[in-house]
């Protein structure tokens, strides 16, 4: 359910070099390393009086009413891992990067929405492993003596305007390079290794039942097959390949039963087989997990999507469930890792109902090449017919259209200018730019 906007500082982490990580490590040994990230990392937080909002993976988005305890927490994380991270074997060691920012956010279906949060993606973006980066609006906020900081560059707004960084400054000891105050004013805190141990427990039984659920539905299967009512048994017993064939018959569920046979082999590292995962996971509405191993295909082979799989990670442009945090690392997947063989399937969302979805979806024709003036005009129209866009938004396409050429844009840019609405002002200006043109070059 929305809830009304309210003021938060946010905090945003990853870990440095989590893909490489993963990919080299058993699943059980990832399930280890992210308890290990919780249990070290979510007990400063919570000591901060900070609330988790999600975690995905590596990455953690907590939310602060205080931006001295958001900070503080921030430098306190650091100093927490540091002192690990010196007396830990190197393959439990962890490193992460940070970043605050503040602004009105809004709170629907367990997530938050609004500029702060593209604010953190953009800072966080922006940072190294052991920093703490925060915008402005947290330095200007927050009480300036507990934590000094350094002007380190800026964010440029999408339109117009530009947001200053700063960083929180790091002192020369390795094992509490932010001075080690902020961590002990939380006193004590719980072993990791104990809540690591007891996580791994309670994930191992969990994953006992939800296999007997699982195996449960595959016997249902397999019964339905034996009747001649399904997939045919002349595939062999390849897992991969009897997972391709349920997928096909449309039983993701079963074909994940499949791709599990695969998982302590290294074949279940394959591109081929990350992407028939990933599409059964879409296909049961697993997004997150769908994307994290389309993404893990394309690192492999930048060619291992088929036309299934990028219409699948298309349809994520479209979708309010998938993660705001992992947005833009879509964003560049499709417009710069798939390319141009991304734009069939994208250019079909530049008519959608969202309006985030026709914005994504043109960004990512521009990352790949692949925009047209046709496209421009496309999204422009749609933005501007839709009754429920923002004032920027409006503005957004008088902007685009004013950069396209052609009839068409300028005939819209004609209805935009009577509309007396947003962006009114700027299509009669473009109106007036172009009209002297055309008298110049006569």
């Amino acid at each position: 359910m929305k809830q009304a906007e309210r003021n938060l500082v946010l905090l945003l982490s990853d870990m440095k070099g989590f893909t490489a990580r993963t990919s080299g490590q058993t699943r059980e040994e990832n399930a280890r390393m992210l308890a290990l990230h919780d249990a070290l990392l979510l007990p400063v937080v919570r000591g901060y009086r900070g609330r988790k909002v999600k975690g995905l993976g590596d990455a953690l988005l907590a939310a602060f009413d205080s931006p001295t305890d958001a900070v503080l927490c921030a430098m306190a994380m650091q100093d927490r891992l540091a002192a690990w991270n010196s007396k830990a074997p190197v393959g439990e060691r962890i490193e992460i990067r940070i970043a605050l920012s503040q602004g009105e956010v809004r709170s629907s279906r367990g997530d938050l929405h609004g500029e702060a949060v593209q604010l953190a993606l953009e800072a966080e973006a922006r940072a190294e492993a052991g920093e703490v980066l925060l915008t402005d609006a947290v330095y200007l906020s927050m009480n300036k003596t507990e934590a000094a900081t350094e002007v380190v560059g800026e964010i440029l707004l999408h339109g117009s305007g530009r947001i200053r960084l700063r960083r929180a400054v790091r002192g020369a000891d390795p094992r509490a390079p932010y001075g080690g105050r902020a961590l002990a004013r939380l006193g004590r805190l719980s072993n990791p290794a104990r809540a690591v141990r007891l996580r791994m427990a309670t994930e191992s039984a969990l994953d006992f039942a939800r296999k007997r659920i699982v195996w449960a539905a595959a016997a249902l299967l397999l019964i339905a097959a034996a009747a001649g009512e399904h997939v045919s048994s002349g595939i062999g017993n390849d897992p991969f390949a009897r997972a391709e064939a349920l997928l096909e018959s449309r039983e993701p569920l079963a074909a994940l039963v499949e791709l599990d046979r695969l998982a302590d082999s290294p074949r279940a590292q394959d591109a081929e087989v990350q992407i028939v995962r990933g599409k059964a996971e879409h296909a049961l509405g697993q997004l997150g997990p769908a994307f994290a191993d389309f993404a893990a295909a394309v690192k492999q082979d930048p060619r291992a999507l088929d036309d299934g799989a990028i219409s699948a990670l298309a349809e994520l442009l479209d979708s309010e469930a998938f993660p705001a945090v992992w947005r833009p690392a879509l964003l560049k997947l499709l417009g710069e890792q798939v390319g141009r063989a991304a734009a069939p399937a994208v250019r079909r969302l530049l008519s959608s109902e969202r309006a985030p979805a026709r914005d994504d979806a043109l960004h990512v024709l521009e990352l790949s090449g692949s925009a047209t003036n046709a496209d421009r005009i496309a999204v422009a129209r749609a933005d501007l017919r839709d009754p429920r866009i923002s004032c920027a938004a409006r503005r957004s396409a008088v902007r685009r259209l004013t950069a396209a050429a052609g009839s068409e844009a300028e005939a819209l840019l004609a209805r935009a200018a009577e509309a007396r609405a947003c962006g009114s002002v700027e299509a009669r200006d473009a109106l007036r730019r172009r009209q002297g043109a055309k008298v110049a070059e006569r």
